[in-house]
């Protein structure tokens, strides 16, 4: 598996720098530490904290299930190595990070950074958000490569299923709430078998013991939270606990994937099959699969309003609305 991605290219730049551009991001992947500046080296070294056997193992289990996934998309599956997986002191991590997340896969350093704080002591959390950032990291990559002079800027264009702005346009993207989407509901459908683990024996254990069902029922009575949406909960009061993120996206996925099922009944025998088309362009790019069934379903024009999707909250409850509205419209006109 030392391939590595198959990478696209687009831009003003040579054949040979596009080229090269590419080898760069691959040498990342293979050769991690190479591709960050000596401060960055310097700081990882001397921060970041050894991984124990049970992060280990679920990184590996991450590494596992994401190939497989990769393969039943006709991609040739790679691993990760366990290396470029950062768990990082909480203040190094706000540094790094540049936002509010938990943690983050970076495209140009192959690299994923853990806030140390939210996992160390959770390694059933780190597995779970381990194969989040695996997915991130695995999808499909488009390089935008500009060379200007002797200057060479690369950028992604296109991660997954999210197209991006072009350099030198004002910033804008879309399907970026699709995108967090598929990978956050393909990170729930695979915490059943992450809890089977030998490594989250003890785990499992808890979250099945009264005590914890007890804990889960109270917090799913409180916040609304599906039980399937849940990851851990602890003993630690009313923060301690964790569940699957960009749950109004999800949603809106499965609204999709239900009413395009319904639409296509000899094509699909349930909305499983028609997830995994979805899940599929995450890895292949190929917007066009998932364009005309959505189109056929909910009318010319509805691909672009679930491409407008973002991945706040309102913009999940709003764009699942917009496409309730446009299913009914298509539906009258079909009848009419």
């Amino acid at each position: 598996m030392e391939k590595g991605p198959v990478i696209r290219t687009i831009g003003n730049a040579s054949s040979e720098k596009k080229e090269m551009s590419k080898k760069e991001i691959i040498n990342a992947l293979f050769n991690h530490f190479e591709s960050l500046s000596p401060q960055e080296e310097e700081e990882l070294r001397k921060h970041e904290y050894p991984k124990s056997e049970k992060e280990i193992s679920v990184i590996n289990f991450a590494n596992q299930e994401t190939s497989r996934l990769m393969k039943e998309a006709g991609i040739e599956p790679y691993d990760i190595p366990t290396e470029n997986f950062h768990i990082i002191p909480s203040d190094l991590y706000k540094k790094a990070g540049g936002d509010n997340s938990i943690a983050r896969a970076f495209t140009n350093k192959q690299g994923i950074l853990f806030d140390a704080q939210e996992f160390r002591d959770n390694p059933l959390h780190f597995g779970s958000t381990a194969i989040h950032e695996s997915l991130h990291l695995k999808a499909h990559l488009s390089l935008e490569v500009q060379e200007k002079g002797e200057k060479i800027r690369k950028t992604p264009y296109r991660e997954g299923v999210t197209i991006k702005a072009l350099q030198g346009h004002d910033f804008h993207r879309h399907f970026a709430g699709l995108h967090e989407t598929i990978v956050a509901e393909t990170q729930k459908r695979l915490l059943p078998k992450l809890l089977d683990c030998p490594a989250l024996i003890t785990q499992k254990e808890w979250l099945l013991s009264d005590e914890a069902k007890k804990i889960k029922n109270e917090l799913i009575e409180k916040r609304k939270i599906p039980e399937s949406d849940i990851i851990w909960v602890g003993k630690k009061g009313d923060d301690d606990w964790e569940s699957i993120q960009y749950t109004q996206q999800r949603k809106v996925l499965n609204y999709v994937c239900d009413e395009i099922k319904k639409q296509f009944p000899n094509e699909y025998k349930n909305i499983d099959d028609v997830y995994k088309v979805f899940l599929n362009a995450h890895f292949t790019g190929r917007l066009l699969d998932i364009a005309k069934i959505v189109e056929k379903t909910f009318g010319e024009g509805s691909f672009r309003i679930l491409g407008n999707m973002e991945t706040d909250r309102e913009s999940g409850v709003l764009h699942l609305e917009s496409l309730k509205k446009a299913r009914g419209r298509q539906k009258k006109g079909n009848f009419s």
